[in-house]
């Protein structure tokens, strides 16, 4: 497999995609849109599907090859890719190895495979490639939430895809049946990859953004855009650390707040934004400016119409909302039953508190960790300021209380 074919940009994974961090693959040439290569249960023009949102990850149920199902990311970023155990679980046959990268910095190893059959629902693909790589240090961002794989471009380049973040839902319409007559803007997108990527400007700087289900926060900025536009100078980042965890490794950023980012004529104010800090792998590419992830993206009943190029917002009620971000200096991984500390922000909360680098948490306001969900966790920590958080750090000189209380830190 080409290093071209392999080269992952995310999310996030994303997908996990990292924002937390992730790898995605992408095509040389895009598939064109229009696939006709599938079936709807019952002959319909459209269909739903429920999701739950994880870490700011869309998680949908996924059968293959009749087995499942599997706990799969929907990620606009993304092909097809499953964890090489789910590949051993179907026996299939993993061809034509390579390397490629993702949002962190080490290369990973993948191969490729073809299922027969996949559901998504009442969605039936056949004769689906798919990417196998590892998906080892998921637990160090969905924390013991499964997670088997990711798709995105084959539901994409087949149907038309909206995703109803208010209500939990996908909406998928065969692309001839699709006859958009509301009063949402429309923006046009480009696809030189696997992404779409769209025109738009950054407090006054202007740039090609790709849109990514698959990305954990508002706004990721590349490096070579962010030192082209000297925005490190612009916005004078006073907070820097792990913010995601993907494919290749934990993606270090500077942390800053932007005042608005403008996609066709919508605006979307006051976000959280990321600068890398990244020295290799997918966010030191100048082709794009950056990623656009959920924290933007809830703000809308977003349609994403591959078969006419263009992406469709509609306002919902989240529209407007202010941009959170981590509020307790911390970036938490789970290992077995704890959550250790694998980042601290220098002068955040939990440095202040005490707490150290490779500290094991084994409760949280006097839950054992074991009964807790990470990324549920990590959304509690960026709300609402001023709250007192007691941890349990367990260390070779014994167990320690330790409290720390939330603020703003951008």
């Amino acid at each position: 497999m080409r290093r071209a074919l392999l080269l992952l940009a995310a999310i996030a994974l994303t997908t996990y995609l990292a924002q937390a961090g992730r790898m995605q693959p992408r095509h040389d040439n895009a598939v064109p849109a229009n696939r006709t290569d599938f079936a709807i249960t019952g002959d319909k023009t459209s269909t739903t599907l429920p999701f739950e949102l994880v870490d700011n990850r869309i998680f949908v149920k996924v059968r293959l090859n009749g087995r499942g199902p599997f706990d799969f990311i929907f990620d606009t970023g993304s092909s097809a890719v499953i964890r090489p155990e789910v590949a051993q679980e179907l026996s299939l046959r993993a061809e034509m190895s390579g390397e490629g990268f993702g949002v962190g910095e080490k290369p990973v190893v993948t191969g490729n495979t073809l299922v027969n059959r996949v559901d998504v629902g009442d969605i039936e693909l056949a004769d689906e490639p798919f990417s196998i790589m590892s998906f080892a240090d998921t637990p160090l961002v969905f924390g013991s939430h499964p997670l088997d794989g990711v798709i995105g471009a084959p539901l994409l380049e087949r149907l038309v895809v909206s995703i109803d973040y208010e209500n939990h839902v996908l909406r998928f319409t065969r692309p001839e049946s699709f006859n958009y007559q509301g009063t949402g803007t429309v923006v046009p997108f480009e696809r030189p990859r696997n992404m779409p990527v769209v025109e738009g400007t950054l407090d006054g700087v202007p740039g090609k953004f790709g849109i990514d289900t698959g990305a954990r926060s508002a706004l990721l900025l590349y490096g070579p855009f962010v030192d082209a536009n000297h925005l490190r100078a612009k916005y004078s980042p006073k907070v820097q650390g792990i913010t995601g965890w993907g494919f290749g490794g934990p993606v270090r950023s500077q942390v800053v707040r932007a005042q608005s980012l403008q996609l066709g004529p919508v605006t979307a104010k006051n976000l959280v934004v990321r600068l890398s800090l990244q020295r290799s792998g997918a966010t030191t590419s100048a082709e794009m400016a950056g990623l656009v992830g959920p924290d933007v993206l809830d703000q809308f009943r977003v349609t994403f119409d591959y078969s006419r190029s263009r992406i469709i917002l509609e306002p919902n009620r989240n529209y407007g909302t202010p941009d959170t971000y981590d509020r307790s200096g911390m970036w938490l991984g789970q290992v077995g039953k704890f959550f250790e500390v694998l980042d601290l922000t220098a002068g955040g909360p939990a440095e202040k508190a005490g707490l150290k680098i490779g500290d094991r948490i084994i409760s949280i306001d006097g839950h054992s960790t074991a009964t807790l969900l990470l990324p549920d966790v990590r959304q509690g920590l960026r709300n609402p300021p001023n709250r007192k958080v007691t941890v349990v750090v367990a260390r070779k000189e014994g167990q320690r209380e330790l409290s720390l209380t939330l603020r703003d830190l951008v």
